[in-house]
């Protein structure tokens, strides 16, 4: 069953009675469910593992990593406007950015995250890579960040090996959990900004407006949340522990539901015009983030880093544009997350 219109998918994103954990035999990506650490375990295994690391992704920590974004990201622009137009919108900014800001707060240099980024690609498939492609992925990363975890004496790495010392937190638990924060922090939100932009420049008024009035830039980030489709799978599913009640029928017990929330963030019932980009949109509680006990953990980074990333992109490259037409543009296939595989912009 899928559960596209708002109140649908919210209903099954809160509901205790159905499970992701019962979940994970459907297997929609090549991740195992030991990697997913946070994302397919119900309580009370969820809510103690999220506890133990929800403290360095609070809105105020989303603020204090602010400056050291903006610089990361100015960084990143001036490389691109050193070597001049045209430049890879994806490659060159987007995921050196997002694997930068994830990387600085879990400990993991900046030459080890590029080495990562091809065993993330492999796991975050659903078709695009080979069985064992998919199983040196998960053993490549698996054993680098049980490396960092024995090395780690602070930061948030150093707390979860604390964890592992006084015996409440398992090894393996802890290395799932970290490298779990380091592939959802960058893999999720480099995508969603390149599709950002890709939005932003196919309407050419809305940079020119984000740039004279920088103010308008969180609004127009919750709408371009809304606005792109991210997920490449629909959604995760879940089974109804019981009977449970949802869009005026019965899913039955051991049943399968996918709460589809691109749909829903589409919902007519829920948003005027809703495929309409519109960045003065009033009223938007999108569920891009989730909802319920699984909302993403990350939200608060992301909305800061989209942020500064839109920010600096119009107010640095005036006159950002597609630098080839759009129907030539690649997209990633076989991936659970969607996304574009290049964006090459001029300006």
């Amino acid at each position: 069953m899928l559960a596209h219109r708002h109140a649908d998918a919210c209903a099954v994103l809160t509901d205790p009675g159905f499970s992701r954990e019962a979940a994970t035999e459907l297997r929609m990506t090549s991740r195992s469910k030991e990697s997913l650490a946070l994302n397919v375990v119900d309580p009370p295994v969820h809510t103690r593992r999220r506890q133990l690391v929800a403290h360095a992704f609070t809105a105020r920590q989303a603020g204090l990593a602010r400056p050291a974004t903006e610089r990361l990201a100015g960084e990143l622009i001036g490389a691109m406007v050193r070597k001049g137009p045209p430049a890879e919108l994806v490659a060159d900014f987007a995921l050196p950015l997002t694997m930068g800001v994830i990387g600085g707060i879990l400990g993991v240099p900046a030459p080890e995250q590029r080495r990562l980024h091809p065993w993330v690609e492999a796991m975050m498939s659903t078709t695009a890579y080979s069985p064992e492609e998919i199983a040196a992925a998960h053993k490549g990363v698996h054993g680098y960040f049980a490396g960092l975890l024995d090395a780690a004496t602070d930061g948030l790495p150093g707390e979860l090996a604390e964890h592992v010392r006084q015996g409440t937190l398992g090894r393996d638990e802890a290395v799932h959990l970290v490298s779990g924060l380091f592939i959802a922090g960058y893999e999720t939100t480099g995508n969603q900004l390149g599709m950002c932009v890709l939005a932003l420049l196919r309407h050419p008024l809305l940079p020119k407006r984000l740039r004279s009035d920088p103010a308008a830039t969180p609004q127009a980030v919750e709408e371009l949340l809304r606005y792109t489709s991210l997920n490449a799978t629909g959604g995760v599913a879940h089974v109804a522990l019981e009977d449970r009640p949802v869009g005026g029928t019965v899913v039955r017990a051991g049943q399968v539901v996918v709460p589809v929330t691109d749909g829903a963030n589409r919902d007519p019932d829920v948003f005027d015009e809703p495929d309409l980009l519109d960045i003065d949109r009033p009223h938007n509680p999108h569920l891009s983030f989730g909802r319920g006990r699984h909302m993403c953990l990350g939200a608060g980074l992301a909305r800061m880093e989209l942020q500064v990333a839109l920010d600096m992109l119009v107010a640095e490259l005036p006159g950002l544009e597609l630098a080839v037409p759009e129907d030539t543009l690649g997209w990633r296939e076989g991936m659970y997350v969607r996304g574009l595989l290049e964006l090459p912009v001029l300006w």
